[in-house]
This record gives C-alpha cells, structure tokens and sequence, in this order.
C-alpha cells in the first residue's frame, strides 16, 4: 500500500504547492489540512474523497515525525467497510521507529483487525454494529475520521461507533450535530468542534475546549513530503519536537523532610497563558497529562494549614492574576479529574513577574530560612507558596 510518490505526485499536478489568496475549498479537490498547537504545527494531512473510497496521507511529529498512508473503502451507505494504513519513518531519520501496518475489515456483523509490526502484532475478531467506524487510532489529527462522523451525524445517525486499529472493542463515542454546519465528538470528556461547508466538507476542527488544545484548518491541498523529510530529519537532529509536555520529577530534601514532585510540563509555544491556557477561574491540573503528584516523607505546614506526611495530587485555580493551590489526597489519576470532596485545603500563592520567559512550565523548591518554598514558573509569571516542616 505504499502510494505516497504517486499519490503526493497527483495533489502537486493538480493544485501545485502554494496557496492563492482567492482560493475557496471545493469538493472535488484533495482535502489538505494543517493541525497546530499554539505556533507549532504538528501535522498535515491530504485526502481524496470519492463515493466509495478515501486516500490519504498523514504525517504526524508527535513525538516523532511519521507517515500515515491509508485506504478506505466505503458501502453505498456511506461507511467505511476497509480500512487499511501503513505506519512509516521518513528516510531522513533513519533511527525512527519501524514500518507497522493494520488493517479492519468488516463484513457481517464482524470486524477481522490484522496488525503488522509494531508493539501489538495480532489478528482479533470483534463483533460491530452496523455503521461502526474504522479509525487509525489518531482522534486530535485525523481529519478524514471526522469529516466521516460530520457527514454520518448530518445525514441523520444518532450515534458513533469507533473501532481503532490498535485497539479489540468497538466504543460508542458522544458526537452530536451542535448546528446546520457544525457537529462535534466527545474527546476524553471533552468536545472537539467541526465545522462543515459545501456539500458536507470539512472546513476545521477546534480542540480549544479540550487540554489537548489542537487546532485543525482546511489549506489549499500542497505537498506534504518535503515537511515530512525536515522534520524527521530534525527529529534525528535532536530539534523535533519531541514529547508535547514531557515528564519532569523535582526532589529535595529540607529539614529531614523528603519531598518531591512528579509532574509533566507543557510548553507556550505562542498562546497566551494565564487566563487562557490556564483558564480564569477554574481548576488546572497544574501541569499536564496525569495529575501532579506531591510527596513529602514528615509534616508540612502551609500558611498554617498542616499537611501530613503522605503522597497528594496538586490543582491550583488561576483568578485576578493570583493562583491558589489545592492539595487532594486522591493519587493515581489522570488530570482531568478532580474530585472537590478529596480537597484537603487551599492556599494562595505569591504571585511575582519573570525577568526572562519560561517556555515550559516548571516547578522547583527553594530552601529558606523558614523551611522552604513550591515555585511555579511559567511564561512571564513565577508563583511561590512558602512551607514549614513540623
């Protein structure tokens, strides 16, 4: 199934690699978008639409660029009965990850998923409802998924049916028409946005209501293998993009105590943060991806609330330029999950401006003649909450 230099041929031959000013989306040309988080583009991706087929090609840097080839195969109804897509590294990074493939087949009530390479080689039968949709298991980026749920939901569905090629069961998914021309799909709780033009096409896709925060817009179709080439070439360079909000653990030991902090940190990348990334008002995971997870080995008192010894989650609430922080005593979650009964308290931090930007969001201690401090620093604001160890 390798079609990438034919199919990248076609899209040049027929649109060239430039956008015109006057250009409007039509039906009857590939469908190219560009998904970008904050000032940084994560993925392209151009597609053919037919009545009975989808072609395509994703290239996709996180955390390291690849190329997505796929094929789907579509019934008189609309859906996807075949989908089929190979899994590359570019040349130019010749210590990427190797080729995997998968496929979904349905017919009679059954899906047959069939994995090549990979971390998960497997053949699995899954039993399907009618309409279900095979999907290349990359919901924040795949345009062409969502355009099928916009066209499936305006032509009357009441429900969505996802079947990943990297997973074993079918899941219903919470996507509903929210205008004439706007529907939207349940992304981990959260909704994802898609507006639709002439004829059903996708126009874009706004993750902005969701801590993924992926944006996706309709281009003039271009050609997509050089980008893929740079940036697996920079991948191999060490300059990729890498991890969107890697991992980070901060330990010290103050006054016996032993004291540490596992948290992931995203990074600016452009947007405005305070207020915005970090919503006004309302709670933050401070940090990303799994709740960030505070531990300390004795007693803390904090603005004379005392924290006894033990493993805790950290949420804060960003208002009127101050941030408060609240310790939870549930463990283990992810950090969209907050349960306000688990609060033990919450205490105001001291907010202060930076001399110099911090891209990431980094967390720190300080050693002080009272104890110690928690700092907060991001973008232009550092934050700090003093401590004593009882």
């Amino acid at each position: 199934m390798n079609r990438t230099l034919t199919f990248l041929t076609l899209v040049s031959i027929l649109v060239g690699c430039n956008s015109n000013a006057g250009w409007t989306p039509s039906p009857d040309e590939p469908r190219a978008f560009v998904s970008t988080l904050g000032t940084d583009t994560v993925a392209v991706e151009v597609y053919t639409r037919t009545a009975d087929s989808i072609e395509g090609i994703l290239v996709d840097r996180l955390p390291v660029t690849q190329i997505v080839e796929y094929v789907a195969t579509l019934n008189s109804d609309g859906d996807i009965v075949s989908l089929r897509f190979t899994t590359r590294t570019p040349s130019t990074n010749p210590n990427g990850p190797a080729e995997s493939s998968a496929s979904v087949v349905i017919a009679e009530g059954q899906a047959t998923i069939i994995r090549v390479g990979g971390e998960n080689p497997d053949t699995v039968l899954v039993d399907v409802a009618s309409g279900t949709l095979p999907t290349i298991g990359r919901a924040d980026l795949a345009m062409f998924e969502f355009e099928q749920v916009a066209n499936k939901l305006q032509a009357g569905a009441t429900q969505t049916m996802i079947l990943s090629g990297y997973s074993s069961a079918p899941m219903v998914n919470d996507s509903r028409v929210e205008s004439p021309d706007s529907v939207s799909m349940d992304y981990y709780g959260f909704r994802r946005i898609g507006w639709t033009g002439a004829e059903g096409q996708l126009i874009g896709v706004s993750g902005a209501a969701t801590p993924n925060g992926t944006e996706n817009r309709r281009v003039e179709p271009f050609l997509v293998g050089p980008y893929a080439e740079r940036w697996a070439a920079m991948d191999a360079a060490g300059t990729g993009i890498g991890v969107p909000s890697p991992g980070a653990v901060v330990a010290i030991t103050l006054d016996e105590a032993n004291l540490e902090i596992v948290y992931s940190q995203p990074a600016k990348r452009g947007r405005e943060i305070w207020g915005q990334l970090v919503p006004e008002g309302e709670v933050w995971r401070t940090g990303a991806n799994a709740a960030t997870q505070f531990t300390t080995s004795k007693d803390l008192t904090f603005d004379g609330q005392v924290l006894p010894a033990g493993v805790y989650t950290l949420w804060s609430v960003y208002s009127n330029g101050g941030l408060s922080l609240m310790f939870n005593s549930q463990t283990g979650q992810w950090g969209t999950i907050h349960d306000p009964a688990l609060d033990l308290f919450t205490t105001p931090m001291t907010a202060s401006d930076l001399t110099t930007l911090s891209e990431r969001f980094v967390i720190s201690f300080e050693d002080t003649e009272a104890g110690g401090s928690i700092i907060f620093d991001w973008d232009m604001k550092r934050f700090t909450l003093g401590f004593t160890v009882n």
